[in-house]
């Protein structure tokens, strides 16, 4: 993401893919009233976009500005508000504090929609915003804990059940190239760990 002006940025596929997609989603979603970008021009791989002010929300939980139940609590609202939306059947896929914008005039809004997807179970948005949460608590992390109970949070106000599409989400995240090798061996644990909080084991 690259800033243009005080009030654009640019955001550039590296892999050269067309951001119209990205564009037309949010766009949509802008129009139905959810918390998204402004959408100024999209082209080819580069996406302009309204620049946003604000921390994320990962920022502020690092700097313990946000603490972690609150925080998984607006995650969750953030899925039951986009899985709400009638005649949209859009899914993020990838909504969790780093990809959410705390702004002081429009609140919350949830930025980064190149893995959304439509049509797909709002059961795996929940799931994976689960899990790449649990990957956190799983870890080394000196904020594993507040990930553990920001997860807490969100899996008890998760507006679909999660642990149906949990395969699914593992099989996902495997395949993420963002992902390293350590972490991708850590998802067994993670998955895990959602398993059991969403059972009451946890």
């Amino acid at each position: 993401m690259h800033a243009l002006d005080g009030a654009r940025v640019l955001r550039r596929y590296r892999d050269g893919g067309d951001a119209t997609r990205e564009a037309a989603v949010m766009s949509r979603l802008a129009n139905r009233g959810y918390p998204v970008p402004a959408v100024l021009h999209a082209e080819g791989p580069d996406l302009v976009m309204e620049r946003l002010t604000g921390p994320s929300l990962l920022d502020a939980l690092l700097s313990g500005a946000y603490e972690p139940e609150p925080a998984g609590g607006l995650i969750a609202d953030l899925l039951a508000r986009l899985h709400a939306l009638p005649g949209e059947g859009v899914v993020h896929l990838d909504l969790h504090p780093g990809n959410v914008i705390l702004t002081a005039d429009r609140g919350p809004v949830v930025i980064d929609w190149q893995t959304a997807e439509e049509g797909v179970p709002p059961g795996l948005d929940c799931a994976l915003s689960a899990l790449i949460l649990a990957e956190v608590a799983v870890s080394p992390a000196p904020y594993a804990e507040g990930a553990h109970a920001a997860l807490t949070t969100l899996l008890s106000h998760a507006p679909s059940p999660p642990l149906p599409h949990l395969p699914e989400a593992r099989t996902r995240r495997a395949t993420d190239p963002n992902l390293t090798a350590t972490e991708v061996a850590a998802l067994g644990a993670a998955a895990a760990l959602v398993e059991s909080l969403a059972t009451g084991r946890g």
